[in-house]
């Protein structure tokens, strides 16, 4: 594996010192944050319906993915651990949104298992940028309250990344909390 010295430094600057704070680089990409998720209406591979209303008072992670995608495929094992870490908060969802067709994803599904939360097919790429301006795959938001408050541009496909997203998630959820309390 070449190891090119932008990695390098993206790499030691994340690692570096015990930080726990994620490259900007890999922060780009995606609807703005601080931005609505509105209008939002997709339908899983069971044909049930996300709208904008179901990212209400939740924390809700939206990860964006495709069949083939080597990155993605990456992170799978990562994201079923997050997904399973917080299986018993009923504050957090995990959804999928993907350019591929729901038979791809099927197909796909039968060989390697499913994820653990619902996908949605999106159209096809063009849709899913014009859409989501999700450009780079995997791409992962944070959404909270319908809101999105963390893009990340890279795959989750690192221990630290997970621990990472994990405490990000549960920070979010804490704010969530307070603010409707």
């Amino acid at each position: 594996m070449k190891l090119t010295l932008t990695t390098l430094c993206l790499f030691l600057s994340f690692c570096s010192l015990g930080q726990r704070v994620f490259p900007d680089d890999f922060r780009k990409g995606g609807i703005e944050v601080n931005s609505q998720l509105t209008d939002l209406s997709l339908y899983s591979l069971d044909s049930v319906q996300l709208n904008s209303s179901d990212l209400k008072n939740k924390v809700t992670l939206i990860n964006y993915w495709f069949v083939g995608c080597r990155g993605c495929r990456q992170e799978e094992e990562f994201m079923k651990e997050i997904t399973e870490y917080f299986s018993e908060e009923d504050k957090v969802q995990f959804i999928s949104i993907t350019p591929s067709t729901s038979s791809e994803v099927k197909e796909y599904f039968q060989k390697h298992g499913d994820f653990g939360f619902p996908v949605y097919p999106a159209g096809g790429f063009k849709q899913v940028k014009k859409t989501f301006n999700v450009k780079t795959f995997p791409h992962s938001q944070i959404v909270v309250d319908g809101t999105i408050v963390e893009n990340v541009g890279i795959p989750i496909a690192r221990a630290e990344w997970k621990d990472w997203l994990i405490d990000e998630i549960k920070e979010e959820l804490v704010k969530l909390e307070q603010l409707h309390q």
